[in-house]
């Protein structure tokens, strides 16, 4: 495996081959029943099981994105949506965990010369994180003495760093708007077990405690400096994902997941058509119900429209990656885009719950940890469309913003 020492990290270099992401995507189909046999038990310890956390290290699912000059496949966007749309169908959890860990990592890609160097001085690295609420940090020579409780760590158990959002205590520095990250070893601080939850629960999204740590200058990344902007100057640059911006990728590639999700929710409600009954008529099995196929061949259609939102979304991004240029006015649009694909999903799922009956709110069937894995993912802060819209509607018509530009 490289080392960051030995790439040579100014190497312009494109995505992953076609060849490579091909590979990946069938390997993420082939899981499937695999996935869906160790859903029960991640669910019921609230975390991915140990030969499901195997597979995903030893299939390299958790460096997806990271850039190859990090020793990563340096998936484009548009790939890596596709990897996560099949292992969704097979636990939307673990696709989340996947997503989270990937993104993470990446992110991190971005971050000054100094961190990248602390974090991959041993090649490829698991980073999970979290930034709200913010620890805080203390200036002490030759560093940072961190403190912190940060809730909602997911993959914190397959991570071995994390990006942690903090506030400055006692410094009297520069200090601009927004959040300041420092990287920490996970093994650094300690795990709280508090992730219980309807939805998602098998992400180990619990809660990480750092109390007194402290961490070198190089592994701060304050708002004064560049993280997460497109910056040549670096000594670590030159792959596309240089020239992405973090949160439309973060974003996008986050809702693929539900996507699959719904997709196999889709495909189990089909498989019964034709064997359940419409209960209390004598119109027989579902398919010689006109209502039933009308509502069915809806929510097919609303799946099949948010895919192909989701991947013209995605092929911009994998452009931009090429050089293309991403205007204010189209990172609007496309957290509108983002915003459509939520109501599209979260519609269908709800459509198709419907369908189903009332038999699915068993704990037992898998459309029901489909749905519920759905029904919490689309409220996260990303993913609420109201402020997506908002976002658009503002920016059409020049209104004043509602967040910074970093955020769209």
């Amino acid at each position: 495996m490289a080392t960051l020492a030995k790439l040579e990290s100014t190497t312009k270099v494109g995505f992953a081959d076609k060849s490579v992401a091909d590979a990946l995507v069938e390997k993420a189909r082939s899981l499937r029943d695999f996935l869906q046999s160790e859903a029960p038990a991640g669910e019921k310890q609230r975390c991915p099981t140990p030969a499901v956390d195997k597979m995903l290290k030893d299939e390299g699912f958790l460096r997806l994105l990271v850039p190859q000059r990090l020793g990563g496949f340096g998936l484009s966007p548009t790939d890596f949506c596709r990897v996560q749309i099949e292992i969704a169908k097979g636990d939307p959890a673990i696709s989340w965990v996947m997503q989270i860990i990937n993104g993470t990592s990446w992110i991190t890609s971005l971050a000054p010369d100094g961190v990248q160097d602390a974090v991959f001085a041993d090649g490829p690295q698991t980073v999970c994180g979290a930034y709200n609420p913010p620890g805080k940090a203390r200036k002490v020579d030759g560093g940072w003495i961190i403190n912190g409780k940060w809730p909602y760590m997911s993959g914190s158990r397959q991570s071995t760093w994390a990006q942690q959002g903090v506030v400055l205590e006692d410094y009297d520095g520069p200090v601009v708007p927004g959040i300041n990250m420092c990287y920490l070893p996970m093994d650094a601080m300690t795990i709280e077990d508090s992730w219980f939850v309807s939805g998602m629960q098998g992400t180990g999204s619990d809660t990480a405690i750092a109390k007194d740590v402290f961490i070198p200058d190089a592994q701060m990344a304050l708002m004064t400096e560049r993280t997460g902007q497109i910056d040549p100057t670096k000594r670590h640059f030159g792959a596309p994902s240089d020239l992405l911006p973090a949160v439309p990728v973060v974003r996008t590639t986050g809702i693929a997941q539900l996507i699959g999700a719904v997709e196999a929710m889709l495909e189990i409600v089909r498989a019964e058509a034709p064997k359940k009954p419409v209960l209390t008529t004598i119109i027989g099995p579902r398919t010689s119900s006109g209502a039933y196929m009308r509502d069915l061949g809806e929510a097919a259609a609303m799946i099949d429209t948010a895919k192909l939102i989701l991947f013209d979304l995605t092929a911009k991004l994998d452009r931009v990656g090429l050089g293309e240029e991403f205007t204010m006015a189209e990172k609007a649009k496309h957290r509108a885009a983002g915003a459509q694909m939520i109501e599209l999903v979260h519609g269908a799922s709800e459509s198709l719950m419907f369908q189903v009956g009332s038999s699915a709110f068993a704990l037992d069937k898998p459309i029901n940890r489909y749905w519920r894995d759905v029904s919490m993912a689309t409220r996260h802060i990303q993913n609420i469309p109201t402020i997506g819209y908002e976002i658009f509607g503002r920016a059409l018509t020049g209104a004043d913003p509602i967040s910074p530009p970093g955020a769209y």
